[in-house]
């Protein structure tokens, strides 16, 4: 309980109590909602009578501020009940939920540390934390050690009577936020201590059930700190590591396969220990958390890790203690969906190799990550079957939404197209094959990418009615041979953060055999729409040889996931008509049209 009180001057004559209390008492009262809880449960009093929160002070009156730090606490967090898994006079193993702190499973404990067996119970024994924390500062996260540590500080004022009991931190072991699992929690001061000392001497094993990327290593199913030398030598904190068991391997759709694992990790190394060297040896753990790589399926569903597993010899009674935990339904819900994901596209590349004239059996190797387009050297796009190659972008069928875009735009008039960074060709033959009496014109900066894009031309017999160029994105308007106006421009820039594209190819391993001009931007991803609206821009003022984009033209762009309204800020100087989502629901493309006549477009 900490206790205040103060005097208001002249200066503060008027002002209302909550505003005084806020400023006067900082240290104590730290955010406006502990404030307006510390009224609610009467702890400020105005000349010694309960204090509204709007009263309005005057000279000479005495502000005094009981404010319990232990309330505070227990009305954020609660009383929730807590799955308590074995519980006698001493000690207890307990389950902390996922998504809380040690502070906050340390006030929903339903019970408090009794200094049983201390003559002399002083407030120095109270905030002393033991050899835990100590190894903790060093090795274990840094967020879970200062909420420890906070926690160790909440201490009675005055020093307490040995009769007396509080709420203290008496969890052995850390935990994660992040993760669920057991905790050992000790009952008395002297049991704490001894607990202490027994994780510290790794008397107390601890096991993490955890999925990670990849297949685990072949050999033995078990490694103990030997073997793991031998297996992966050289790594980080390999000796927090004392044994790992293999509980499962299931094939994944985006990591190949995921491997369920049983580890058990030596005292005083917490989970962000198991999680760092997983991540040094390429097998990360799952999860969206720091050292963890998420999957597209399990994005935004938390950490796969959970403590399922505490043993230890009993200090007191000499018995064997042995407690487990079931994994999280989440385990099992994902490693479902990485299967059922595998087989999909097992199955579909499997189809892609038949179509191509491969052999299935022969051919097929999962553990390449090699795309089956450039295998079969062929792709499906809006209906089509258009060649490919290393040198051009895959076709994504998330881009057929700019061939919708465009359709609509065209309503069936002989349009004039131009496919900017047109790869294999397949967004303007596209457009072709649907408007019968469209032409078109693809650029690229590959002259390679350009070829293919005119053998696709000659296969859907479209060749009279398209012409492929080289050309840059950034200099249309200086294209002599565009001699006339366009009324669609279609584009599909690279938008990827180039400044993360060694992560990007890791997340997403096909993408380092794709052309990473096709792929990747600077800037954010937003260099080559600078590049294009720059250049449309000039060509609208007039500074190019012929217009390239007459009035009424339509520009459709491609964009990723959250660059909608960048985009839109960057091709401002034209009239945005409408935004597109694909078929998973994300905004993919941006209409815009020229609304005024080119040479009076001088800057908007």
């Amino acid at each position: 309980m900490n206790t205040s009180q103060a005097v208001v001057g002249v200066e503060n004559d008027g002002t209302r109590v909550w505003k005084y209390v806020f400023c006067q008492w900082k240290d104590i009262v730290k955010s406006k909602e502990q404030m307006r809880r510390c009224f609610k449960r009467g702890e400020v009093a105005v000349n010694g009578v309960a204090a509204e929160v709007t009263r309005i002070l005057a000279t000479g009156d005495v502000v005094q501020i009981n404010f319990d730090s232990l309330a505070a606490h227990e009305s954020i967090y609660g009383r929730e009940k807590l799955d308590v898994r074995y519980e006698d006079d001493y000690l207890a193993v307990i389950v902390k939920p996922a998504g809380k702190t040690m502070v906050a499973f340390g006030y929903m404990l339903p019970f408090s540390l009794r200094p049983t067996g201390s003559a002399e119970y002083t407030e120095g024994q109270i905030q002393s934390t033991g050899a835990l924390e100590t190894a903790t500062e060093e090795q274990g996260d840094e967020d879970e050690v200062e909420s420890f540590v906070a926690l160790s500080n909440i201490s009675p004022t005055p020093t307490p009577t040995p009769g007396q009991q509080h709420r203290l931190p008496c969890a052995v072991h850390l935990l994660e936020k992040a993760s669920n699992g057991l905790v050992l929690v000790a009952k008395t001061l002297d049991m704490r201590s001894t607990l202490i000392q027994m994780h510290n001497e790794r008397m107390i094993r601890r096991t993490f059930r955890v999925i990670c990327h990849g297949a685990w290593a072949p050999g033995p199913s078990t490694h103990s700190d030997d073997s793991l030398d031998a297996v992966y030598p050289a790594v980080l904190d390999v000796e927090c590591i004392g044994a790992i068991q293999v509980v499962s391997i299931t094939p994944s759709n985006e990591a190949t396969s995921i491997s369920t694992l049983d580890i058990s990790p030596h005292s005083p190394y917490m989970g962000v220990n198991v999680r760092r060297y997983f991540m040094s040896i390429q097998h990360p753990v799952v999860g969206d958390s720091g050292n963890t790589k998420p999957l597209k399926a399990n994005r935004k569903k938390g950490l796969m890790s959970a403590l399922v597993k505490v043993e230890f010899v009993h200090p007191r009674l000499g018995t064997p203690v042995v407690i487990c935990l079931d994994e999280p339904a989440k385990f099992e819900q994902l490693r479902i969906r990485e299967q059922r994901a595998s087989l999909r596209r097992q199955e579909n590349d499997m189809e892609e190799l038949k179509k191509g004239g491969l052999d299935p059996i022969s051919t097929y190797d999962r553990t390449t990550n090699q795309p089956i387009a450039y295998m079969v050297g062929e792709k499906d796009f809006f209906g089509m079957r258009f060649k490919v190659s290393p040198s051009t972008l895959i076709p994504r069928s998330s881009t057929e939404t700019l061939v919708h875009a465009a359709i609509d735009v065209a309503q069936g008039r002989s349009v004039k197209i131009l496919d900017v960074g047109t790869g294999c060709g397949c967004l303007l033959l596209s457009l072709l094959n649907s408007i019968p009496s469209a032409t078109g014109v693809g650029v690229d900066i590959s002259q390679e990418a350009l070829e293919v894009a005119k053998v696709n031309s000659a296969l859907h017999s479209l060749e009279h009615r398209a012409r492929f160029q080289v050309g840059d994105l950034g200099s249309l308007e200086t294209r002599p041979e565009f001699l006339r106006s366009f009324d669609v421009l279609v584009c599909n820039p690279p938008y990827l953060d180039s400044s993360k594209a060694a992560k990007l190819t890791k997340t997403f391993a096909c993408t380092e055999y794709e052309p990473p001009v096709a792929l990747f931007a600077s800037n954010e991803g937003y260099a080559a729409y600078e590049l294009l609206a720059a250049s449309l821009l000039r060509d609208l003022r007039g500074q190019g040889p012929r217009y390239v984009m007459g009035k009424g033209a339509h520009i459709i762009l491609e964009i990723g996931s959250g660059m909608g309204q960048r985009v839109r800020d960057i091709f401002k100087f034209l009239s945005f008509e409408c935004a597109l989502k694909d078929k998973q629901g994300s905004e993919r493309c941006l209409v815009f049209a020229v609304t005024e006549p080119c040479a009076d477009v001088v800057s908007k």
